[in-house]
């Protein structure tokens, strides 16, 4: 249980804190001040320390030299928001050169930003860049998803099926780097947690030089395969982990020069279609 103290010669009694954590219900107005009533509570979530406009708030968890005040100067506008967004494209064709550990470590850093219901923050990583690793990753997933008779496949795994026979990767694509997301097998909002978590990580990843692409082909066949489930573990998938997100980073062999268009997205109004 965290010590949450509130200094009642700091406090202005404003009631953010009783507001934004009115789900936990950690502080209360006592008299004419805030109090710390039920700190057993707390999420660590930091709403209160980040919303206090005094300082009145002293977290166990939280200490305010770790808690810089926000910079508003520092955060992009509108349409630098928008051209980061709009930049970030799958890549597919990597240069063959290595990802630097550090660079991968600061990327996986940046995850962390990203929402988790009840703020469990229950996402980790597990991260590959033997190519012995990743090609037998490959293979047991090309032959999980053709299944014993590769000719009543689905031809677009038999598709997969062909390009490894030539000697190529068609599941992670030749990428130096795999990463996967994983999360407790308990978790209710696994995948959700894993999804914010990795595309807080991909854009990062472009603002670096770096590629990603999502690589849905394996999670799928490892929900049903307890070989390619037993392989991983042998790899270093902790016990009593789920995998929700596998991605590939590499520094990509193409720059893209222009924006895309994407369709325009029906937006429904209380289930009336917007005019």
């Amino acid at each position: 249980m965290p010590e949450i103290n509130v200094d009642p010669d700091l406090c202005t009694a404003c009631g953010a804190c009783v507001a934004l954590c009115l789900s936990a219900g950690v502080f209360a107005k006592v008299g004419d001040h805030v109090q710390a009533v039920a700190p057993e509570g707390c999420w660590l979530c930091g709403h209160c320390v980040a919303v206090c406009p005094t300082d009145a708030i002293a977290h166990s968890d939280f200490n305010l030299a770790d808690c810089p005040v926000l910079d508003e100067a520092a955060l992009p506008s509108l349409e630098m928001l928008v051209a980061v967004l709009r930049e970030r494209r799958s890549a597919r064709v990597f240069r063959d050169k290595p990802v630097p550990r550090p660079v991968v470590r600061e990327l996986v850093d940046l995850s962390c930003w990203a929402p988790t219901a009840s703020n469990r923050q229950p996402v980790d990583w597990l991260a590959f860049d033997d190519p012995q690793r990743i090609a037998a990753l490959s293979a047991a997933t090309v032959s999980t998803l053709v299944g014993p008779d590769p000719t009543r496949a689905d031809p677009d795994y038999q598709r997969l099926a062909r390009h490894q026979a030539a000697g190529r990767d068609p599941v992670f694509l030749g990428a130096p780097v795999l990463l996967l997301a994983h999360v407790p097998e308990d978790t209710t909002f696994g995948r959700d947690a894993g999804a914010y978590a990795a595309y807080n990580l991909m854009l990062g990843a472009e603002r670096m030089g770096l590629g990603t692409c999502l690589i849905g082909y394996f999670v799928g066949p490892l929900s049903r395969s307890a070989g390619l489930r037993s392989l991983l573990a042998e790899f270093g998938l902790p016990a009593g982990r789920r995998v929700e997100i596998a991605l590939v980073l590499g520094y990509p062999r193409y720059r893209f020069r222009r924006l895309i268009p994407r369709r325009r997205r029906q937006l429904l109004w209380n289930g009336a279609e917007l005019v």
